[in-house]
C-alpha cells in the first residue's frame, strides 16, 4: 500500500482566505498556470513546493492534499 494524494485543497483553502490564484502564484513565484495544475491535479507539488505554499495559505504541508491508503 502507498500513500497517495487524491484531491489539491488549495482551491479550499484560497477561498476561505477570500484569495485567488493569481495572488497564490505572485507570493509563491510560481507561474499562475503551475497553480492552476497543481490545483487540477495535473501536477504534484514537490514538499519545497508544498512547504511554500501552506505558509502563504497558513495552513500545514499536510493539509495541502487529501491523502489516501491505495494498492500498489
Amino acid at each position: 500500500m502507498e500513500l497517495v494524494p487524491v484531491r489539491c485543497r488549495v482551491p479550499e483553502l484560497l477561498y476561505r482566505m477570500g484569495k485567488d490564484q493569481q495572488w497564490l502564484a505572485d507570493k509563491s513565484g510560481k507561474g499562475r498556470q503551475k497553480i492552476s495544475d497543481y490545483c487540477t491535479m495535473r501536477s504534484i507539488m514537490n514538499i519545497r513546493t508544498a512547504a511554500l505554499l501552506a505558509y502563504y495559505l497558513k495552513c500545514e504541508i499536510d493539509d495541502i492534499y487529501v491523502w489516501e491508503w491505495q494498492q500498489k
